[in-house]
């Protein structure tokens, strides 16, 4: 019997949303300038986690849930932040 894969959540953004993303958080210096240049490390993460066996899900930050969902933590919108929504998403869309 083999084990199931580990699952890990990867933030992902839209073309659209991401000026939006960005302007919105905190650390906003800690995501690429261009949504370009967060798209090839993105891919480069999402494929670097399938080589090593983990099952990505990628999981769309979507600016007015994100901040909603922050204000309702009474979470400032930062990297902390989105590692939790992440992970809470994750778990909703996990079988």
């Amino acid at each position: 019997m083999t084990d199931a894969p580990r699952r890990i959540g990867l933030p992902w953004y839209s073309r659209e949303d991401y000026p939006r993303i960005r302007d919105m958080m905190i650390d906003r210096h800690n995501l690429a300038p261009a949504y370009d240049s967060w798209l090839a490390a993105a891919e480069n993460n999402e494929n670097v986690g399938r080589q090593a066996g983990l099952e990505v899900t990628r999981i769309i930050i979507e600016p007015d849930a994100f901040a909603q969902w922050c204000r309702d933590k009474g979470l400032e919108p930062d990297g902390a932040a989105r590692v939790q929504y992440v992970a809470a998403m994750s778990a909703l869309s996990t079988p």
